[in-house]
């Protein structure tokens, strides 16, 4: 199970990432839960049909890249989903860095049904994360 269902998920996610995807309320309904909500970036939380008019709207057509990808069983319905998501430049800068928390829940019997249930968004640099923990 945790194979595909990382697979998925990181389909899933890098969806939400694209321009295409953020502008159809219908695909944004199926992806979202109906008691989803984010902690974004500013550490405000959104609650479902906030984030999906916000993400509508927007007209920034901007790279979002995404990668070191982990997930965690919870149990046979419900996946913590973790990654690092960030920008590129024309120039090939990395930024807006950000650690990515998502809880995926099963929706129904069918394999591909997941739903992203929450999300959160933590503002990290660039050496965030990658060699232990420092103080």
């Amino acid at each position: 199970m945790t194979q595909d269902v990382l697979a998925l998920l990181i389909q899933n996610e890098q969806k939400l990432h694209h321009a295409k995807t953020r502008s159809q309320k219908t695909l944004l309904e199926k992806l979202l839960h109906r008691d989803f909500f984010e902690i974004g970036r500013s550490g405000q939380r959104y609650d479902r049909e906030h984030v999906i008019r916000a993400l509508a709207m927007e007209t920034d057509d901007q790279k979002i890249q995404s990668d070191d990808f982990a997930l965690s069983v919870v149990d046979d319905a419900c996946v913590l989903l973790t990654y690092r998501s960030f920008t590129v430049d024309e120039q090939g800068r990395i930024g807006r860095q950000t650690l990515r928390t998502s809880l995926w829940v099963k929706r129904t019997s069918e394999t591909t049904d997941w739903q992203m249930r929450f999300h959160q968004g933590t503002p990290t640099d660039e050496n965030s994360g990658r060699a232990g923990c420092e103080e």
